[in-house]
């Protein structure tokens, strides 16, 4: 419970500081910008090591150091920071396929990834869990899946 609280407020400190508009919707959700806060990496977060990397960001934005960010400059960083995350998120996806580490994907460890993905997907559409997805259980998964973009807005970001 405490670690919840401590979450909470710490999310809620986060954007007090103008971070949705820094942060571009952070893809990787709170999990992940709490991680990146965490500068010394101890699995604490302290006042200072949020306001040393709301600065860090301000900065970064801060592309020609005049200590004023303009609607240019904070685009040029969101788009940045997108591309950053993106290369972040293929990197895992690379990581989690390529089962030996030995830096290569082979045509098995490409099927095994599919399969798994797969199979948690079907298993998540079959509701009653007869091995076969019927159009009732199908109506009902692309039913949640709007109910899902409704609620995170509509839908990805180009």
């Amino acid at each position: 419970m405490k670690k919840l609280t401590i979450a909470a407020l710490i999310t809620l400190g986060l954007g007090s500081v103008a971070y949705t508009a820094m942060a571009d919707n952070h893809r990787g959700g709170p999990a992940q910008m709490l991680e990146e806060v965490d500068i010394n990496q101890d699995g604490n977060i302290s006042k200072d090591e949020i306001n040393a990397h709301r600065a860090e960001r301000f900065t970064n934005a801060d592309a020609n150091g005049d200590n004023l960010v303009t609607a240019d400059e904070m685009e040029a960083f969101a788009e940045t920071e997108r591309a950053r995350r993106q290369e972040q998120r293929r990197a895992k996806r690379f990581a989690r396929m390529d089962a030996d580490g030995d830096g290569f994907i082979t045509a098995e460890e490409h099927a095994a990834a599919g399969d798994k993905r797969m199979d948690r997907m079907f298993d998540r559409i079959d509701a009653d869990g007869d091995g076969v997805i019927t159009e009732t259980e199908r109506e009902a998964a692309k039913e949640l899946m709007k109910e899902r973009r409704g609620k995170r807005g509509k839908g990805r970001r180009g």
